[in-house]
C-alpha cells in the first residue's frame, strides 16, 4: 500500500494498493522527471510468504492520486 499525505504525516489522506497479497520491507525513491519508484519485497507463488520475489514498482503522482494531483513544473 502506497500512501499520501499532504500535512507532514499527520494524516493519509491518499492510498493505493500497489501489490496485493503479503509484502516485507520496501524503499522509496524519486527519479528528476517525477517518477516514483518502490522497491519490494511481495508474495511469491504460494501466495503466503512476503519473500517470494523482488519488484520494482514504477508510477507517478497522477497515477497515485487518480488524476487529482499532478507536479508542477520546475521553473
Amino acid at each position: 500500500m502506497i500512501k499520501l499525505s499532504y500535512d507532514e504525516a499527520r494524516t493519509w489522506s491518499v492510498s493505493k494498493t500497489l501489490e496485493p497479497g503479503p509484502s516485507a520491507y520496501s524503499d522509496l525513491a524519486v527519479g528528476r522527471d517525477g517518477t516514483i519508484f518502490c522497491l519490494l519485497r511481495a508474495a511469491g507463488a504460494d501466495g503466503k510468504s512476503p519473500y517470494g520475489r523482488l519488484t520494482l514498482a514504477r508510477f507517478n503522482l497522477e497515477w497515485l492520486t487518480d488524476g487529482r494531483d499532478h507536479l508542477k513544473p520546475k521553473n
